[in-house]
């Protein structure tokens, strides 16, 4: 991912769950999508930390950026990652 043109990357997924975060990652490894991930070693070096949002407010959620040209693959890859991301801040039960 070194030579990429940080510019022209676009955003796939965000969130403020390191499990989440991990699990999106290996997904794109996995698919040989290379990719950068912004914030994500500044979570607790400004302010409040991840206090109460998953997340540091002041930097905002972990991004993972990919090529345009790969955005819609690595999309349908992170959309179960996203939907299970959305049930669980609604509050429903998982699997027990």
């Amino acid at each position: 991912m070194e030579n990429l043109d940080k510019e022209k990357l676009v955003t796939v997924f965000k969130s403020g769950h390191e499990g989440l975060i991990a699990l999106a990652k290996s997904i794109l490894d996995e698919a040989g999508i290379e990719y950068l991930v912004k914030n994500e070693g500044v979570q607790d070096l400004v302010g409040l930390g991840v206090v109460g949002t998953g997340f540091n407010p002041l930097t905002g959620p972990v991004c993972i950026q990919v090529l345009p040209e790969n955005e819609q693959m690595a999309n349908e890859l992170l959309k179960g990652v996203e939907e299970s991301s959305e049930l669980n801040e609604e509050g429903e039960e998982s699997d027990k």
